[in-house]
């Protein structure tokens, strides 16, 4: 068990101590990290899997009776604008979150 103590008015004893970020933090992505969960996000769709196992199959010559291109052409148009989506809300979320978290607020030191 952890017992964390902070003491109302002491800044000098609660420097000593590294809690945690009271940041606001409501966006999904980042950049290294957008493509791989974007991706994964998308997938849980079961409208995407769909279309991802049909051209699986249908690059299997022998079983398919129509061009790969068929199928990656859609998939690919409704992966990508549904990406651009994201990354458009997104973009507005960190934006927001820098707003949030800049904003300026009163401190309460010794009684002033």
């Amino acid at each position: 068990m952890i017992v964390l103590r902070v003491r109302a008015n002491d800044r000098e004893y609660n420097e000593k101590f590294q809690y945690a970020s009271n940041c606001i933090m409501t966006s999904k992505y980042n950049i290294i990290t957008f493509l791989p969960v974007n991706l994964f996000e998308q997938f849980q769709e079961v409208a995407n899997t769909y279309f991802l196992f049909l051209l699986i199959l249908q690059l299997i010559p022998q079983i398919s009776s129509l061009s790969w291109f068929t199928t990656i052409v859609p998939l690919a148009l409704v992966l990508s604008i549904t990406a651009v989506k994201d990354a458009t809300d997104d973009y507005f979320r960190h934006k927001s979150d820098n707003q949030v978290n800049n904003r300026q607020s009163q401190v309460l030191i010794r009684g002033s």
